[in-house]
């Protein structure tokens, strides 16, 4: 092949397209990922088992929704109203037992391992595989006046160590997310970022962006590394976001009625998700929100122990509450036809109350991490809404139909933004990856 005289990357890019064939076009906008951390108990919510012994199916009963046919939790009966935009897919499978690479797994489509022992010892690294935000970020055309990738309200860790598969890996640091590390539920909520200081007049800023620009043109004639082109992308990427109001105005809940933030939730789940759709409303490409993690009572989905009180009394309320309003809003505003939404999170949970099959102690009240079949749910962007995608076997085990890797959501997730999802990317030695393993499910989009 060398005497075709065409330098590597090249050659494999020509091939891959041979192989693969190109993306179709773009048929979504943007994204919405609420990532629900800790893991939903599919058994509890939206694959119940109530003919199942007592030990499975748990203390909660199914309501009927508006679909014929799709029960819900008793405990989701806003959410029950809307089933008719929700896709339920009731196949996801990995085999991560750990949070950090079974989250790395969920928001990046790359499995990295299956011991117990790996639960602290996978911290976020350069060399990671890419969220799906970042990698949108990177191909796909965005304006500059708004952040492409946005990441909500706290970092994901699991002890001391950073969970991988939140930002941008190994396709360099200009396509993290932007990062909103606050509260949008507290009263003085505001993104520093975005706020000038008084002095700084039109003049003033106008006189500081003219320098940076020479300083910049001298720097690039010392200097062309990778680290270089991210700071004048960061830079870039500042001075838009600072010199124009739609950013602004994106990020400013006081904008809303009290009406809307009221149907939303008063809580960091209900005003991060109205946030979220603000974002998306602006132009923001890919948005992820994360849940429902709260600050002051450290509560997540990992109901090792306590598991109905705390989905009864926490967990539920503010999901039924937040993602019923979201669904309502998005629909009358007409933003579900050009957005898919993902609410999922890392892995299930067990559907044998008491049952331990991960490295957690786990005792009779809770169920345990599961990650070999779970379910999550679909909105907007194409998705046929009142329906079921794949089944789990009898009681909620495994995969009986359809089996869905989140790999495969990833490169659902591409494909209908247009991106090739088997193309190659580049590791800062210049080493080819392919964007990701799976493949892309027809029929769901």
């Amino acid at each position: 092949m060398a005497g075709l005289g065409l330098p590597f990357p090249l050659l494999s890019d020509l091939l891959a397209q041979q192989v693969i064939g190109a993306p179709r076009s773009a048929r979504i906008k943007s994204c919405l990922v609420l990532f629900q951390a800790g893991g939903v108990s599919q058994t509890d919510t939206f694959d119940m088992r109530p003919n199942a012994s007592e030990n499975i199916r748990g203390e909660f009963r199914p309501i009927s929704s508006n679909v014929a046919g799709m029960n819900v939790c008793e405990h989701l009966p806003l959410v029950s109203q809307q089933m008719d935009k929700l896709c339920v897919v009731r196949s996801m499978h990995h085999r991560m037992l750990c949070h950090n690479p079974a989250c790395y797994c969920a928001l990046a489509g790359r499995a990295v391992g299956e011991s117990k022992a790996v639960s602290n010892q996978t911290p976020a690294q350069q060399n990671d595989y890419p969220n799906f935000g970042s990698a949108v970020a990177r191909f796909t055309d965005h304006p500059d006046d708004v952040p492409a990738f946005v990441s909500l309200p706290f970092t994901l860790y699991n002890g001391a160590a950073r969970t991988p598969g939140q930002d941008a890996g190994m396709l360099g640091s200009q396509y993290d997310p932007f990062l909103i590390a606050q509260d949008p539920s507290a009263p003085d909520f505001s993104i520093d970022a975005l706020n000038t200081r008084a002095e700084m007049n039109g003049r003033r800023f106008a006189q500081r962006r003219g320098l940076l620009a020479a300083l910049d043109n001298q720097q690039r004639q010392l200097d062309t590394t990778q680290r270089v082109a991210q700071v004048q992308t960061y830079y870039k990427r500042a001075f838009s976001m600072l010199s124009t109001p739609r950013a602004k105005a994106a990020f400013d809940l006081s904008a809303e009625p009290d009406s809307v933030r009221d149907r939303y939730g008063r809580h960091l789940v209900g005003q991060s998700t109205l946030l979220a759709r603000r974002l998306i409303e602006a132009g923001v490409l890919f948005v992820t929100a994360y849940a429902p993690v709260d600050h002051i009572e450290k509560v997540s989905w990992d109901t090792h122990s306590n598991n109905f009180p705390l989905l009864r009394k926490t967990l539920l309320p503010a999901a039924d509450q937040s993602l019923s309003a979201l669904l309502e809003d998005m629909h009358q505003r007409g933003l579900l036809e050009e957005t898919l939404v993902v609410w999922m999170g890392e892995f299930g949970r067990t559907p044998k109350i008491g049952y331990t099959q991960s490295n957690n102690t786990n005792n009779a009240t809770g169920r345990d991490h599961h990650p070999h079949c779970y379910s999550i749910l679909l909105a907007g962007g194409g998705v046929r809404g009142g329906t079921y995608f794949g089944r789990s076997d009898r009681d909620g085990w495994y995969p009986a139909e359809q089996p869905v890797h989140p790999g495969d959501l990833g490169a659902t997730i591409y494909d209908a933004f247009g991106i090739n999802p088997h193309q190659d990317i580049r590791d800062p030695l210049g080493r080819p990856h392919r964007l990701i393993e799976g493949q892309v499910i027809e029929g769901l989009l």
